[in-house]
């Protein structure tokens, strides 16, 4: 198939000149007009259902009119479109020596073709396909081609009914034959394209061909931060209906907004094809009990036409919200000679979505987005199973989340119908990103010719997913610079739905957004848009606190802005998932790949950038989804008097009052003894404050310095996914209740000794009973292997290395042996001979066998501008792997992501404490520690405490070769642990994409005194 088109080719590159116009013949896929052939106009799901409990159950698979055709296909794939067999979708084409290939599923995960991930750019700019961008012109000698095939039979009850093909997804450009018929093409690889092939099925075998490009000019429209891959992702398959049939529908099921307690509800239908004689439209609405609202029934014209119900109301209507995702199911039957040609239908929910007074509201209450984006991914690809869809959801709900913005394009339909069912919030996204064409005066959005692409995606995604009451907010697309196209995407999507919200982050303060909805802003400039006097917006950011790696660090400082100012209103965290593979190296270690990992060395590549997750690709939890829950918690606790337990709670809910929670108090001693619990219920409104006490019966014990108070608050009725024990939200109180109370050591009766290296001033040796306890000296520490955010930090990679942090060593200038103490005095010298500072290090061993290590440090400052830490570190042999301690666990935390760990003895090992990232990097820090013991099976090993709180971390790799490791098998164990010990350490920050650390969870650079006291013991 061709078109002809007019264009200029460009050949800078190689004259610095402007070739001459010129007309040429040119594939469909080469132009931006040609955004499909053929295909039904988009509409709202028309599957018919086997029977409304079909309809109340989302079950239109087990229809006899629905089909799939989702399976084993036969493939062929080529480098070159001129490579391809052009015949293959002739019947009598041998397709017998093809491969299979399962759809949905990207080829490039089933062994064909190049997978690559650029985030900025379109892939194919590059030298290694030999072109320059060129829109809407791409690569034609290196465009990968796909050719399936696949047959299937009609059964026999589908005679003289209309047959619908339907491809949810393929990218970026198809066409299909039915019977060797040509039926059409598409492109936009996000949202479904049908075609009626009624005319081209025949009885018995029928096949079916589809040759898909993995390039097009709808590229251009689809540079979004992910793999790029190619094929058909999502699911294919067929459908029946009568010849005159329902062909779209259109809900509003809205709240009354005087009151918000009426429902509102108007729907609209299309019928069409011919009858012989006028049918009936009927309509039931039932609530979630199976009682009948109401229903509505309309005749229809014999050759179909537009029907129009009366609007309805219903009294105190059971409002959907995430909180409480009440749904109604509508049933909508098309009735011939009395009886049903075309039942379909879906759920119903009622709730209003509106701005008043510049903040976001949802039921007339203005609520907080504590949000994530969230792209497909999965091991196949970007092909997600109902699976592991429903594991997200449960993630997501029991992790306090509410929101969720398909990042960056329309999602499988289920995800839809989950958010429904379960209560999230959903931005839906236009699968619109030119970002390799900038922002400035070539933006696409600015280019008129690209109108008509814009606005079919758009259309699209509005006409397929407009009646779920889980979409709030329509986005226009992302990171594609601002225009006229927007402009009118926005005119069009304002006209057609008056029951939600539109934004567009590149819009900024533009009039085609009604959020502002700005990524990866600070604080700081959040305050500066809220303190404005002419701001009518919300600010939600759609992207925050890039999870990349070891992150997240500074949310609860966004949160104490969002909690207290009206029109901050919260934000969507970066990313979902990490989008990650799993592969296996020739030494059968498992490892995670990313950008650059597959074909040649100059692929183009952004390395680590999509591995971003707030968890792993395999749907595991990082350490950081622990602290999201934690601040997005709606149940947040204060204590106001410490003498009679008094304490202050907020409801953050919006729809929920706290007495459906049970709020189980306990008070824990620091010896890990429970001295009391009980459980109260605490009567509070939506947002409302109230005081409470705690009656303990016990008094404060008197073997103990600080005694724990721990609020945890669960459900007193179980939901999906939610059961009566799942803790929703908890905050933890600390009383000192003796200040000057110490512990009995039980310190091990054994002979020690120590040797101190009279050149470097380092602890090398520590023997108990002879046993070497060290495998490395004891040294100073001011570095950490670098976090994905330390490599892009202001305060972080460059600074470190700038001043030598990571090659430091120590050198005596003088040292003193008294009894049963020595004294050393060094300078700390990098690599290039500079004295990056002073340390003095005292060792003492006395008679109840306690080591002190004493340390005086000054830096530097003329040389060091920030470091990682202040502290010691050592190695010990791997035996000593069983870690026991008193602080804030048991997950990993650090200075500005320690709300989620709660005080307490924590039992752990140093496997583990070492979570693996993609990309391996410093981790498992535990802050606010009191004491730490790490031992061998047996019990033995060294206890340690310090002068003050402090952090430690133990795992069980060198830091070095962590800190080298670009993947986890990379990871090579040397029989030791690694153990730090610190005074202080810099927080995570976000800085891959956004803030750095921010600045009072910096190692501040000035001189630090601290101690530490190591003793052996025998548990």
């Amino acid at each position: 198939m061709r078109i002809k088109s007019l264009f200029l080719l460009c050949s800078l590159a190689l004259t610095g000149t402007l070739a001459h116009a010129q007309e040429q013949e040119l594939p469909e896929w080469q132009s931006q007009y040609a955004i499909g052939k053929n295909k039904v106009k988009p509409h709202a799901y028309v599957w018919p259902y086997a029977n409304e409990k079909a309809i109340k159950k989302r079950d239109h698979e087990s229809s006899e009119y629905y089909m799939s055709l989702n399976g084993k296909w036969k493939f062929n794939w080529v480098r070159n479109p001129d490579e391809r067999p052009k015949d293959f979708y002739k019947p009598n084409f041998h397709v017998g020596g093809w491969a299979d290939i399962n759809v949905p599923g990207n080829w490039e995960r089933q062994g064909y073709g190049l997978p690559i991930y650029v985030n900025e750019t379109y892939e194919f700019d590059d030298k290694l396909f030999n072109f320059k961008k060129n829109p809407p012109l791409v690569p034609h000698k290196e465009n990968e081609v796909g050719s399936y095939r696949r047959t299937f039979t009609i059964p026999e009850n589908w005679e003289d009914r209309r047959v619908v093909f339907t491809c949810e997804g393929a990218i970026s450009f198809y066409y299909i034959w039915v019977n060797g018929e040509f039926v059409g093409y598409n492109q936009g690889s996000k949202t479904p394209a049908e075609w009626d092939i009624t005319d081209k099925i025949v009885e018995g075998k029928n096949v079916v061909a589809m040759e898909v490009y993995r390039w097009s000019s709808g590229s251009y429209l689809e540079c979004q931060d992910m793999w790029r891959i190619s094929g058909i992702e999502r699911d294919v398959y067929l459908y029946s209906t009568p010849k005159q049939y329902i062909a779209d529908y259109k809900v509003e099921s809205t709240l009354d907004t005087d009151q918000y307690k009426d429902g509102l509800f108007t729907l609209e239908a299309t019928v069409e094809g011919e009858t012989s004689k006028a049918a009936e439209l009927a309509y039931a609405l039932k609530d979630e009990t199976g009682k009948t609202v109401f229903t509505g029934k309309q005749k229809v014209n014999a050759k179909g036409g537009k029907v129009n119900f009366k609007d309805e109301r219903i009294k105190n209507v059971l409002a959907w919200s995430a909180e409480h995702p009440h749904l109604y199911t509508l049933s909508l039957s098309l009735i011939e000679n009395n009886k049903t040609t075309h039942l379909t239908g879906a759920k119903v929910g009622f709730r209003t979505v509106e701005i008043k007074d510049g903040r976001f509201q949802v039921n007339g209450t203005p609520i907080l987005v504590k949000g994530t984006n969230r792209h497909e991914h999965s091991q196949s690809g970007r092909t997600v199973t109902k699976e592991l869809m429903i594991r997200d959801i449960e993630l997501m709900k029991q992790f306090n989340i509410n929101t969720v913005r398909n990042a960056h394009y329309p999602t499988n339909q289920y995800w839809y119908e989950l958010c429904d069912e379960y209560g999230l919030y959903v931005i839906d996204e236009a699968n619109i990103e030119s970002h390799g064409m900038g922002y400035g005066p070539e933006t696409l959005a600015k280019d008129s010719t690209w109108l008509t692409a814009h606005m079919d995606r758009t259309v699209r995604m509005f006409e397929r997913s407009k009646n779920h009451p889980s979409i709030l907010i329509w986005s226009l697309g992302n990171e594609a610079g601002n225009g006229i196209n927007f402009e009118r995407t926005y005119d069009w999507v304002k006209a057609n739905d008056k029951t939600r919200l539109v934004q567009y982050e590149r819009a900024e303060e533009n009039y085609n957004t009604d959020i502002y909805c700005r990524m990866y802003r600070s604080i700081k400039e959040i305050k500066a848009y809220t303190e404005r006097d002419d701001i009518y917006r919300p600010f939600i950011l759609c992207e925050y606190v890039h999870a990349m790696g070891n992150s997240v660090g500074g949310l609860k400082d966004y949160w104490d802005v969002f909690e207290t100012t009206p029109t901050a209103q919260g934000g969507c965290v970066w990313d979902w998932i990490d989008q990650a593979f799993v592969e296996i190296d020739e030494n059968g270690k498992w490892y995670w790949t990313y950008g650059g990992d597959y074909g040649p060395k100059d692929v183009p590549s952004f390395g680590n950038f999509n591995s971003n997750g707030l968890i792993s690709a395999l749907r595991e939890p990082h350490p950081h989804l622990q602290e999201v829950k934690k601040v997005y918690q709606y149940i947040k606790s204060t204590m106001k008097d410490e003498k009679n337990l008094t304490f202050e709670v907020k409801n953050w809910y919006d729809f929920t009052n706290l007495n459906e929670y049970n709020l189980n108090w306990s008070i824990t001693a620091d010896n890990g003894k429970i001295i009391e619990t009980g459980v109260k219920t605490i009567d509070a409104e939506p947002h409302e404050v109230v005081e409470f006490s705690i009656e303990p019966t016990q008094k404060q014990p008197k073997n103990c310095k600080e005694v724990y108070i721990t609020l945890s608050w669960t459900p007193k009725k179980a939901s999906r996914f939610i059961d009566t024990n799942h803790e929703v939200a908890y905050d933890q109180h600390i009383l000192t209740v003796n200040k000057n109370f110490k512990a009995k050591r039980e310190i091990l009766k054994a002979k020690t000794a120590i040797e101190v290296d009279e050149k470097t001033g380092a602890l090398t040796s520590y023997l108990v009973d002879g046993k070497e306890m060290l495998s490395s000296p004891i040294t100073l520490s001011l570095y950490r292997p670098l976090t994905d955010n330390d490599k892009r930090d202001a305060n972080g990679m460059r600074p470190w290395k700038k001043a030598g942090l990571d090659t430091m060593t120590q050198e005596v200038t003088s040292i003193k042996k008294k009894g049963n103490s020595t004294s050393v005095v060094t300078k700390l010298i990098n690599a290039k001979n500079e004295q990056i500072g002073d340390a003095t290090f005292k060792y003492t061993l006395n008679a109840k066998n306690e080591l002190n290590v004493d340390v005086d440090f000054t830096p530097n400052t003329e040389l060091v501008k920030a470091m990682a830490r202040v502290g010691i570190t050592f190695e010990m042999p791997y035996q000593f792997n069983q870690v026991e301690y008193l602080g804030q666990g048991d997950i990993e935390n650090y200075a500005d992501r320690k709300e989620s760990g709660k005080m307490g003895i924590y039992q752990t090992n140093v496997e583990k404490m070492f979570h693996y990232y993609v990309v391996p990097q410093s981790t498992g820090n535990r802050m606010n520690v009191r004491w730490m013991q790490l031992t061998n099976e047996d019990g033995f090993g060294l206890q340690f405490e310090g002068n003050q709180p402090y952090q430690f971390s133990v795992i069980p790799f060198e830091d070095k070769i962590v800190d080298q490791a670009t993947h986890l098998n990379e990871l090579k164990r040397t029989d030791i642990v690694t153990v730090h010990l610190d005074a202080e350490q810099a927080g995570v920050g976000t800085a891959t994409c956004g803030p750095g650390v921010l600045p009072q969870y910096l190692v501040e650079v000035k001189p630090y005194h601290f101690n530490f006291t190591l003793f052996p013991i025998q548990k």
